[in-house]
């Protein structure tokens, strides 16, 4: 349960709020399990909280400072967090669908099972987070970084990952059906059984017929001709049902 003297300092302000994390460094906030739907707390030193099982539905947490913070289990359905700084957060299993999250940190932080489907997350830093088993599904994620990103089984189906960045990152087992991931990087990305069925690859870079024997299916996906006729000829079964 949420400390109330907490609460109190939080519903005070951000000017009262962040001076009294300034006075109390070594005290991390207990707001587990508050509900703070729809509230603005933008721009609030919210590092190391534990958040976790809060309600921040529709809450305004752009440039909020949530780095180390436990937000496991929390609501962010429509929440906006642009440019918040979530690095090393815990986000496992958040409800974050239609979350605006452009230019977010995000790196090191771990996103088990999260569900970001139909979120914004333009320019968003994923580099070095866990998003095992989450739900990218629908999302625009636009020249985002997932630089090392861990995305086993994720769901990325229909989302948009034009110019992204995806250099070391681990797709295995990962659903990327109708994606368009057009101009992406996928410098030494691993794609064990990732399914491009659909999916939109043209100009992508450093994209190789190895990486691409190991995919799952390239059912009607779209590559560059003389990628896509090579493939067709070397790997003719990953074009088939």
């Amino acid at each position: 349960m949420a400390n109330t003297d907490h609460l109190s300092f939080l519903k005070q302000g951000a000017s009262a709020w962040n001076q009294f994390r300034k006075e109390h460094p070594s005290i991390y906030p207990d707001l587990s399990g508050a509900n703070l739907a729809g509230w603005d707390l933008a721009g609030l030193d919210l590092s190391g909280a534990n958040l976790t099982d809060v309600n921040l539905s529709q809450a305004n947490l752009s440039k909020t400072l949530l780095m180390g913070a436990n937000l496991a289990e929390a609501n962010l359905l429509e929440a906006n967090l642009a440019y918040a700084i979530l690095k090393l957060a815990n986000l496992n299993e958040i409800d974050g669908a239609n979350i605006i999250a452009n230019h977010t940190d995000f790196s090191h932080a771990t996103l088990i099972k999260a569900d970001l489907s139909n979120s914004t997350c333009t320019n968003a830093n994923f580099s070095d987070a866990n998003l095992h088993y989450s739900s990218l599904q629908g999302a625009d994620l636009t020249h985002a970084r997932f630089q090392n990103a861990k995305l086993r089984e994720a769901n990325l189906e229909g989302a948009r990952l034009l110019e992204s960045n995806l250099y070391g990152a681990d797709l295995t087992h990962s659903s990327l059906i109708r994606a368009n991931l057009a101009h992406a990087d996928f410098l030494e990305t691993t794609l064990v059984q990732t399914n491009f069925q659909g999916s939109s690859l043209e100009q992508a870079s450093h994209l190789t017929e190895k990486q691409l024997s190991k995919v799952k299916t390239l059912l009607d996906a779209k590559m560059d001709p003389p990628l896509s006729a090579s493939m067709k000829k070397t790997y003719s079964k990953l074009f088939r049902n």
